[in-house]
């Protein structure tokens, strides 16, 4: 029986991508600014992981699902919403 505690620890296994993609490509700038690309780039690999549930990509694929990004600055007071095209194509049965 999977507990609570197992289902955060993959979620959070999910976004080491986005954790090694950060580090390598903002490197140089201050933690805070690390931090806040962490966050977004998490956001991106989320609704990636997403598209791996064959109902939402079918409805991304029919455009009948729009998938969308979200992060909220707490420091700022600003909400940033993104749209993503991710050129997704039906799946081929041979």
């Amino acid at each position: 029986m999977q507990t609570f505690i197992d289902f955060i620890e993959e979620w959070v296994n999910i976004c080491k991508a986005a954790k090694a993609k950060v580090r390598t490509e903002c490197k140089d700038l201050d933690f805070g600014e690390q931090c806040s690309h962490l966050e977004k780039e998490a956001v991106n690999v989320s609704l990636g992981n997403l598209l791996t549930y064959p109902f939402v990509r079918e409805g991304v694929v029919k455009k009948t699902l729009s998938l969308k990004g979200g992060h909220y600055d707490f420091v700022k007071g600003a909400f940033q919403l993104w749209n993503l095209d991710f050129n997704l194509s039906p799946c081929l049965s041979l």
